[in-house]
């Protein structure tokens, strides 16, 4: 059976994010020949990057649009500088990306740098002046740098996996584990936990957890961009945001015998992290993407009931933003999961809702740019009433989720500036019965 499922997060300034090739748009360049205005960027791809994965790449934009490498050989960022921007220091063998000259650094330079140790989040500024070292080093004065400084006219529409080597994941508390998902070489995360409940819920006999469940996530990043400098000088396209395939379970065999509720705020405890801090490169040019995923939990019930239920879902979740030159930022979608139940057994007259959920953060260069609370839950219902034709009982399983999402617009890593706030989307809510007295 299935549910409707559409994960929102909204129309972010920081963001960028994947288009597919074929989507059309009335605003912007199109077409082998850029249109009526100019001729259409050219596309930037992954590659391996630098011998040397700390060094930073220096480019130097054009007014028409072009961006040229400086060469600076594997330069590195090794400290803050004295007036709050960064010193750069030569490679350490001749050995790795080839002759450089940090003397050919000048103001109006952008300067990206992939995650480190010393730059855990990346770097992404523009050179607002150079002061010479005395050690063949340069100390250089920074402003904040956008991936339009960096790229220039370009396109690109990227998809990048996380390995299991990307996801750092720390057990916040007792009661979870968190392995390896369960995709392709292990790709992903599971979290599988039993979900501490109230004293006044008790597991039905035969069943030593009222309330567990896993979720397992194989998160991919979704990066796209595009900017022909003849048409503007602000992306015509962008969109960043997170795409997981994701197995979810719970088994509910609990029997409450008092009422309790979490109020207009759900019950969130973490019951793990993951962090990501990812570079990738583009051409040249280092971007880091950042990902935070929190798990927690929530339940609830009104009353007095027993329920001895399972269920699962398989379906993908997108999170994240586009933007339209023509039409402005909107919010991504995932296609509609199923789920499937086991037989039930409901008694009492209350309901009652357990889950697990995720919120996401996604972001360029430790920039939070959106973020998105996905809850798939199950909810069990059971009612009995007196009439004069006798007493009579009826039950509902429903499979659920909710959705509350959010965009940080003053974040403008790709210039697109909408508003200086953030946003909040009302919160959505998808449900689906999957067995009943009345199905």
């Amino acid at each position: 059976m299935k549910f409707s499922l559409y994960v929102v997060a909204v129309p972010l300034a920081l963001l960028g994010t994947v288009v597919p090739a074929s989507a059309s748009f009335a605003a912007g360049p199109a077409g082998a020949d850029g249109g009526a205005g100019g001729t259409a960027p050219p596309v930037l791809r992954l590659t391996d990057g630098p011998a040397d994965k700390a060094a930073v790449a220096v480019s130097r934009p054009s007014p028409d649009g072009s961006v040229a490498t400086v060469p600076v050989g594997d330069a590195r960022l090794t400290a803050r500088g004295p007036s709050g921007g960064f010193v750069l220091a030569p490679a350490r063998s001749p050995a790795g990306n080839g002759p450089g000259d940090l003397a050919q650094v000048h103001a109006g330079d952008v300067v990206a740098g992939p995650a480190t140790q010393d730059t855990p989040h990346g770097v992404l500024v523009k050179v607002a002046a150079v002061h010479a070292n005395g050690d063949g080093s340069i100390a250089v004065d920074t402003v904040p740098a956008t991936l339009a400084d960096a790229l220039g006219d370009a396109e690109v529409d990227a998809t990048v996996p996380l390995t299991p080597g990307d996801l750092k994941a720390k057990p916040l508390t007792s009661g979870g584990k968190v392995t390896a998902g369960a995709g392709p070489q292990g790709r992903g995360v599971r979290l599988d936990v039993d979900v501490p409940v109230p004293d006044s819920v008790e597991p039905t006999e035969g069943h030593a957890s009222a309330l567990s469940a896993s979720l397992d996530l194989s998160p991919e990043f979704l990066f796209s961009y595009e900017r022909a400098h003849w048409y503007g000088v602000q992306p015509s396209r962008a969109r960043i945001g997170m795409a997981a395939d994701y197995q979810y379970g719970v088994k509910v065999h609990a029997k409450s015998s008092a009422s309790y509720a979490t109020g207009h705020k759900p019950l969130r405890i973490p019951a793990a992290e993951v962090n990501v801090d990812k570079t990738v490169w583009l051409g040249p040019v280092p971007i880091v993407l950042s990902l935070k995923v929190d798990y927690f939990y929530d339940v609830s019930a009104d009353g007095t009931i027993a329920v001895d239920a399972e269920e699962h879902t398989d379906g993908r979740l997108e999170i994240g933003a586009r933007y339209d030159a023509g039409e402005g930022w909107s919010a991504l979608s995932g296609p509609e999961p199923v789920s499937t139940a086991t037989p039930a057994l409901i008694t009492g007259s209350a309901t009652a809702k357990g889950g697990v959920g995720s919120h996401a953060q996604v972001g360029l260069y430790g920039s939070v740019g959106v973020a998105a609370d996905a809850e798939p839950y199950l909810k069990a219902t059971a009612t009995a009433q007196n009439t004069p034709q006798g007493a009579s009982a009826g039950w509902g399983l429903y499979a659920g989720l909710e959705v509350n999402g959010s965009f940080f617009a003053r974040l403008d890593i790709f210039g697109t500036r909408v508003l200086d706030k953030d946003w909040e989307l009302p919160p959505l809510r998808y449900e689906h019965k999957l067995a009943g007295s009345d199905v």
